[in-house]
């Protein structure tokens, strides 16, 4: 293993005896800054006893001009108080042979090393705290609350406050976090730009205060402000220059949230169209989707599904019949019985519906359970005759929910039936048709109000 390098001043070199160092002796510190120049180095060591005051100026010299490189002085006592005030690391008394100048070495590199990684650790803990900055529900005000948070703890100010526009209703967000005793207050305001003095801080001691853009690229998004009281130690520049950092940084996320839900609106802009589409055909059909997909949400918040999976669940609901569109009306609105052709006809829509989805680009979950939406729990339904719990959850509550909907609005084909009624249509075909456990969940959200039904239009 290659030793360490160590440039040292001193009169007169040591004698080396297999020490892990590699001493460059150089007599004056113009030498010193020379080698420095063209080699490369771990440490550097002053003889302050042998050289004096020289010494002395040239662990001050060297301590400046390379602070990523930890300075031992080989210095009296009397010595040692003013070597480590202008810049020593490492301190070691004459005689210092070799091995002794070696190890003291050797253990001012490792502490320097520690203390530069704890260093570059705190400067970047911070920023480590912005990779999880965007909450589950990718509001901006989640990240408006973290990010003041982040700016506080990490500049040691007393008060920190953060402002932004917001994209969507073109009013100033406010969040601001401070003091309170031993403790600290958090505030957050969403108020028109012309009222910004309502989210003003209470005036108290004399304050410092460092400001940053939020910003990134050409884009300004707000403003990023910590504060500190008089009395404190002044901000300097590494506090100037992180809080700008966290600036450009923190603009990110609320760039992120913006685009997510841009996202979010176009492909809800998306679905409404297609559940619109599948409804043109028939009067009795309006509204049909939304009211499934509320009925289907309800359960799935009843069986534990997740805030991600009841938004898939939604989408499903909304667009379970997308299929009915390659469907000619002429079956679709036939008042009477189907023809067993006819029949295998509509039964395409689950696999065509499946089809549309997969070719827009939504996710496998939602295609999955349109698809198999009118499977049956004892394996007699289509498109696969899946059995059970072979049938997928969300595709098993579309089931339930549409077989409902549809008694309880009415088709041309079959008039409209009491809640009651239908409620006793599930039960009767409970473990047959549908999974018990998903009729149960329905039966319960109805009696409670969670999937609501306008009793006096059977919706």
């Amino acid at each position: 293993m290659e030793p360490l390098r160590c440039v040292a001043l001193r009169p007169d070199p040591l004698e080396g005896d297999g020490s892990p160092v590699a001493f460059r002796w150089v007599p004056t510190l113009d030498a010193a800054r020379a080698v420095l120049l063209s080699e490369e180095a771990d440490a550097l060591a002053v003889d302050v006893a042998a050289m004096g005051e020289e010494g002395l100026e040239a662990v001050s010299v060297l301590a400046r001009a390379h602070p990523h490189l930890p300075v031992v002085a080989v210095a009296t006592p009397g010595q040692m108080p003013e070597a480590v005030r202008r810049g020593a690391r490492g301190l070691l008394a004459p005689p210092a042979t070799g091995r002794v100048l070696a190890e003291e070495v050797l253990s001012a590199v490792r502490t320097h090393r520690a203390f530069r990684e704890e260093v570059q650790l705190a400067v970047l803990r911070p920023l480590q705290q912005l990779r999880d900055l965007v909450p589950a529900d990718g509001s901006p005000e989640g990240v408006l609350r973290r990010l003041v948070e982040i700016a506080r703890q990490s500049l040691g100010a007393d008060r920190a406050a953060v402002v932004t526009l917001s994209p969507q209703a073109q009013n100033l967000m406010v969040a601001t976090v401070q003091r309170a005793g031993g403790s600290f207050a958090e505030h957050l305001w969403t108020l028109l730009p012309d009222r910004l003095t309502h989210a003003r801080l209470p005036a108290e001691d004399p304050q410092e205060v460092l400001t940053a853009a939020l910003a990134t690229g050409d884009r300004t998004l707000g403003a990023l402000t910590v504060f500190r009281t008089r009395s404190r130690e002044p901000f300097g520049p590494v506090h100037r220059e992180l809080l700008n950092l966290l600036g450009v940084l923190g603009a990110l996320p609320l760039l992120q949230v913006d685009l997510v839900r841009r996202v979010q609106q176009a492909n809800q802009s998306l679905v409404n169209a297609l559940a619109y589409a599948c409804e043109l055909h028939e009067a009795t059909l309006r509204g049909h989707s939304e009211r499934l997909a509320c009925y289907a949400v309800a359960v799935g918040r009843r069986l534990g599904f997740s805030e991600c999976a009841l938004q898939e669940l939604r989408v499903a609901g909304m667009l379970h019949d997308v299929g009915k569109i390659g469907i000619s009306d002429a079956i679709l609105l036939k008042p009477g019985p189907l023809t067993p052709e006819e029949f295998e006809t509509v039964k395409r829509h689950t696999v065509m519906g499946a089809e549309i989805l997969s070719a827009a680009g939504f996710g496998d979950e939602v295609v999955r359970w349109v698809l198999h939406h009118h499977e049956r729990w004892d394996g007699r339904g289509y498109p696969m005759g899946l059995r059970g719990e072979e049938i997928p959850v969300g595709a098993r509550i579309l089931a339930v929910v549409d077989a409902f909907e549809v008694m309880t609005a009415g088709r041309i084909y079959r008039p409209a039936v009491p809640v009651e009624a239908a409620v006793e249509e599930l039960r009767t075909q409970r473990g047959r048709q549908f999974d018990p456990e998903v009729v149960d969940a329905f039966v319960e959200a109805l009696r409670s109000g969670e999937a609501r039904v306008d009793l006096e239009s059977g919706r």
